[in-house]
C-alpha cells in the first residue's frame, strides 16, 4: 500500500527482530495462535443462529449461498491484508489507512467508533448466547447475570495480559471445533431424510438475499488487524491466517447446515439447528452441548474484542486521540482501556435488563456502526492504492452495505448518531491541538 503515513511511536511495538525470523514449530504454534484469535474474533451468538436463519432463506440453495458469501469476504480481507502490510507495526493499522485516505480527522473517528461497537454489541451477544443456553437447558439462572459473567471473565482475561488471552484463544477454539464436529456427526449419523443441498431454479433466485444474511456471519476479520503484532511477521502472515480462519469458519457453517437438512426440510430461522438436533436421540443433552458451544464462542469473541479494541484505544490514547489517561507502554496490557469497556459493557448490560426485548436492536445497531466503518476504510483504501483488482471489488460492496444500513429502518439512528458523536470529538481535539489538522 503507498503513501502510509507513519505511526506514533508512542504505540509501535518494540517486538524484538528474533519474533519476525521463527521458523519450525515455533512458526506453527505462532500461526496456530493467530488462526485461534482470528476465529475467536469472528464467532459469536450468531454462529449457531445464522447457518438455520439462511437455510430457512434459501432452501436448498443454502450450500451455494455460504460459498457466495465467502467469496464476498475476500475482498475485504486482501484490504485488512495491505492495511497490515502498510503499517504492520502500529496498534491500529485500519486508522492508518483511513488518515492515509481520508485525513487526520476521520481517521480520529474511528477508535471511539469501534469502542461503541463493542460496548453494545458484546453485551447484546452476551444475552442472545446467555438466552439461547438458558431456554434448552431450562437452567433456573438470569441471562442477564450469565452475560455479565461471560464478559467478566474476558475483561479479567484481559487485565492478566496479551499471553493468558492468546491461550485461552487457542484452547477454547480447540473445544469449540470439537463439540460442533460433535454436534454434526451425531445429527449425521441419525438422519432423518436424505439432505437436498443442489439448488434448483427457485432456490437460485433466493441467494443474493441469503448471501447478504450470511455475510455478517464473517464480520470480525478488521480485529485481527488490532491483534496482527502478535504475529511472527505481520506484513507476511496476515493472509494465511485470514484465510485459514475463513476456511474454518465456512466448514463450521456448512456442517452445522447440513446437520440441520438431514433431519428436516422447513428450519426456523433462529431455533432450527437447535430444534434439528434435539429430533435426534439423547437430543436433549446434544442440543445442550450445541447451546454452550455458542455460549464458548462469545466468551472466545469477548475475549479478543476486548483485547483488540483496548489496544485501539490505548494507541489512540497515546496518540492524543483519546484521553492520555488511557495509553499504554505498547506491549503492556492496555488495562485502563479494558476497565474502561467494562464500564460501557455495564451500561449496556443495565439498559438490557430494564428492556430485554431490545437485545436484537442493539445487535442490528452495532453492525450499523460496522457498516460505517467498513464504507470508511472501503474509500480510504481507493483512494490511497488507486483502482485495483482488490480496491474495485471492495468498492463494489458499498452500495450493498449502504442498502443494509438504509433498510434497517429506525436501527440505522445509532450507527450514524455514533459517526456524528465521533466527528465532533474529532472536530474538538483538532481544535483545542491535541491533535494535528491535516486536513
Amino acid at each position: 500500500m503507498t503513501s502510509h503515513q507513519q505511526p506514533a511511536a508512542a504505540h509501535q511495538s518494540s517486538t524484538p527482530s528474533s519474533r519476525r525470523h521463527t521458523s519450525g514449530w515455533v512458526r506453527i504454534a505462532a500461526l496456530s495462535s493467530g488462526v485461534a484469535a482470528g476465529l475467536a474474533s469472528v464467532v459469536g451468538a450468531g454462529l449457531i443462529a445464522v447457518p438455520a436463519a439462511v437455510l430457512h432463506e434459501t432452501g436448498s440453495g443454502a450450500v451455494l449461498t455460504w460459498l457466495v458469501a465467502a467469496l464476498a469476504c475476500l475482498p475485504m480481507i486482501m484490504l485488512f491484508r495491505d492495511t497490515v502490510v502498510g503499517s504492520a507495526r502500529s496498534a491500529d493499522p485500519l486508522r492508518a489507512t483511513i488518515r492515509a485516505g481520508l485525513g487526520h480527522r476521520a481517521a480520529a473517528m474511528v477508535p471511539l467508533m469501534f469502542t461503541m461497537v463493542v460496548v453494545v454489541g458484546l453485551p447484546s451477544g452476551a444475552v442472545m448466547a446467555a438466552r439461547n443456553l438458558t431456554a434448552i437447558v431450562r437452567a433456573p439462572v438470569p441471562e442477564i447475570a450469565l452475560a455479565a459473567l461471560l464478559l467478566g471473565v474476558a475483561v479479567a482475561i484481559n487485565l492478566r495480559g496479551r499471553t493468558l488471552g492468546s491461550a485461552v484463544e487457542r484452547s477454547g477454539a480447540v473445544v469449540l471445533v470439537a463439540a460442533l464436529i460433535g454436534v454434526v456427526t451425531w445429527s449425521l449419523l441419525h438422519p432423518t431424510r436424505s439432505p437436498d443441498v443442489l439448488p434448483d431454479g427457485p432456490a437460485l433466485a433466493l441467494v443474493p438475499a441469503g448471501a447478504l444474511i450470511a455475510f455478517w456471519a464473517f464480520i470480525g476479520f478488521e480485529n485481527l488487524t488490532f491483534l496482527a503484532r502478535e504475529l511472527p511477521d505481520p506484513r507476511r502472515d496476515f493472509a494465511p491466517v485470514a484465510m485459514t480462519t475463513l476456511a474454518l469458519l465456512l466448514v463450521l457453517v456448512l456442517a452445522l447446515t447440513l446437520a440441520v437438512v438431514v433431519q428436516t426440510a422447513q428450519a426456523d430461522p433462529v431455533t432450527g439447528v437447535v430444534d434439528a438436533v434435539r429430533s435426534t436421540p439423547w437430543g436433549g443433552t446434544v442440543a445442550g452441548v450445541l447451546a454452550a458451544s455458542g455460549l464458548l464462542g462469545m466468551a472466545l469473541n469477548a475475549v479478543a474484542w476486548t483485547r483488540g479494541v483496548g489496544s485501539v484505544i490505548s494507541a489512540a490514547a497515546a496518540d492524543g486521540i483519546l484521553p492520555r489517561a488511557f495509553a499504554a507502554a505498547p506491549d503492556a496490557a492496555p488495562r485502563r482501556a479494558v476497565l474502561l469497556l467494562s464500564t460501557g459493557f455495564t451500561v449496556s448490560l443495565t439498559i438490557l435488563l430494564v428492556r430485554p426485548d431490545l437485545v436484537v436492536d442493539m445487535l442490528g445497531a452495532a453492525s450499523g456502526v460496522f457498516v460505517l466503518i467498513y464504507i470508511m476504510c472501503i474509500v480510504a483504501y481507493v483512494r490511497t492504492v488507486g483502482l485495483r483488482v482488490w480496491s474495485v471489488a471492495n468498492l463494489l460492496l458499498v452500495p450493498l452495505m449502504a442498502w443494509t444500513l438504509i433498510s434497517s429502518g429506525s436501527r440505522a439512528i445509532f450507527p450514524v448518531a455514533v459517526l456524528l458523536v465521533a466527528a465532533v470529538v474529532a472536530v474538538v481535539r483538532t481544535r483545542t491541538g491535541s491533535l494535528a489538522d491535516d486536513r
